[in-house]
Parts: structure tokens; C-alpha cells; sequence
């Protein structure tokens, strides 16, 4: 089940995560895992898709405009909000939506085999205190052969990052149990945060009737501290081009802090 802390800070930035998150940076960050997932999209139409932790709903309608019927679900109510005025500014459109209040942990409001892809962005697979549950229950509501799609926390950067406090405790902690929570500057919105890597989340796939079809790590060679160089539109495809050339790769993924697998329901 979703922590309360994790709601409270979503509910109270969803009225300005899209500003937080409005930079050159987070905008290539976007663009390198939506260039992954396009990919994986259904290409039969009609079909039924889901943004899962959908927040704001930037995928999500980017899964409308793609021609999906498209289900934004998010345990925050004020995101769900942010999603649907996201989705109405698009303007008239061909295909349904739903907005529904729930967590990837507890998918009850959709039947068995009724979704042809699915993407959990901004790691909500990492907000889950069961993630076998939350594996389980994608693989319910996706068709044989659909696509799914998720983003999570890396657990190589989180301890890294956790070494350059004063004890070693926290980091490692997190490299034993993969576990850490959520440094917020409000007590009552701390959380707990699982971390993978590589090898858990494919184990964690595989044994949930996914077959993993591709990896890559967000971001490598590009990092928030080099977002000025980003602001060139030369410099940037030329470093979304170096940065296509490694993220798929194993040995690069140390360097990034996130992981993004894409699978196929078996």
C-alpha cells in the first residue's frame, strides 16, 4: 500500500510538480525514456493503455495522442486533477479516458487482460512496499503479448549518493535491502522508497510472466549539473545522440539514476 507520506507530498507540489520538473534537463530526461518506449507501443488499434502513477499526466497523454484508450491512475488525488486538465488543454479527442485513485499494488478497477500496454514512469514501482504484488497485478491486466514499460530507482546511484553522509549507515542499508525512504523537508511527507538493480528487477519480471525485452539507464552522460549544455539545440542532439549510444549498456549504468526495463507479458 502507498505510504501517507508519499500522498501528502504529491497532493501538496502536484499544483507545481510540472514547474519543478520544467527544465532543459528533466526535459531530455522525458524525451530519452519516451524514445524508449514508443517503440513498445500496440501498433493494432483500438487499444487500451495505462500511465500507472501517472502524476501530471505527461505520458499518459502522450498515450492519448498515440490512440490509445488510456487509463491515468495515481494514488494522489490532487495529480489525478493536474492529469485531467493536462489531458482537457489537448482539446477534443478520438479516444476514452479514465482518471482512477489507486495504486499499482491493488489494480481491482481493471479486469484481467484488458490493458495492450502499460507504462509506470517516475518510478512508482519504487514507492511500493510489495513490489512482487504490484509485478503481479500488471501481469493480470495485461494481455498476453502486451508491453509494459517501467521506471525505477537505481539502487547503484542511491548508495553512492548515501556515502557522502556522515555515516555509512544509511548506504548500507540500502545495499543490503535495497531500501532507503524519501528525504523530505517535511517530516509527516518521509516515506519508504525501494531501490533495484539490474539483475532483482529482471529476476522480479521473469518470475511475474514478463519477458524482458530492453534496458537503459536515465541519464548517463548527461547530468543535472550539465543542463546549460543543453539549452544549444546543436549540443543537444548531438548529446541525445552520444547518450542513445551508451544508456543500453550494461557497464554505463552505474552512472545514472534511474533504470528502465521494457517486457512483454508471456
Amino acid at each position: 500500500m502507498v505510504d501517507r507520506g508519499n500522498r501528502r507530498y504529491h497532493d501538496r507540489v502536484a499544483g507545481r510538480y510540472d514547474q519543478i520538473y520544467d527544465s532543459a534537463y528533466w526535459r531530455f530526461y522525458r524525451e530519452v525514456s519516451w524514445r524508449h518506449l514508443k517503440p513498445h507501443l500496440p501498433t493494432h488499434r483500438p487499444a487500451h493503455g495505462a500511465d500507472l502513477g501517472c502524476g501530471t499526466g505527461w505520458f499518459g497523454v502522450r498515450l492519448v495522442k498515440a490512440g490509445l484508450h488510456t487509463v491515468f491512475l495515481d494514488p494522489s488525488p490532487k495529480m489525478l486533477e493536474a492529469s485531467r486538465a493536462a489531458l482537457e488543454a489537448v482539446g477534443p479527442r478520438a479516444v476514452e479516458a479514465r482518471f482512477l485513485q489507486g495504486e499499482m499494488e491493488d489494480l481491482r478497477e481493471l479486469a484481467d487482460g484488458s490493458l495492450d500496454f502499460a507504462t509506470g514512469q517516475g518510478d512508482p514501482l519504487s514507492f511500493c512496499a510489495d513490489p512482487r504484488r504490484a509485478l503481479a497485478e500488471l501481469r493480470r491486466v495485461l494481455r498476453p503479448g502486451a508491453g509494459l514499460v517501467l521506471s525505477v530507482d537505481n539502487r547503484v546511484a542511491g548508495v553512492r549518493t548515501l556515502l557522502d553522509e556522515p555515516s555509512p549507515a544509511a548506504a548500507l542499508e540500502l545495499l543490503r535491502t535495497g531500501r532507503t525512504r524519501w528525504r523530505a523537508q517535511r517530516q509527516e511527507e518521509v516515506f519508504g522508497m525501494k531501490m533495484f538493480d539490474r539483475d532483482e528487477l529482471h529476476g522480479l519480471l521473469e518470475r511475474a510472466g514478463f519477458a524482458v525485452h530492453s534496458w537503459i539507464a536515465k541519464t548517463c552522460l548527461v547530468q543535472r549539473h550539465n543542463e546549460a549544455w543543453l539549452e544549444d539545440a546543436e549540443a543537444r542532439r548531438q548529446l541525445l545522440d552520444a547518450e542513445e549510444s551508451v544508456h543500453g549498456l550494461p557497464h554505463w549504468f552505474g552512472l545514472a539514476g534511474h533504470l528502465q526495463v521494457a517486457a512483454v507479458a508471456r
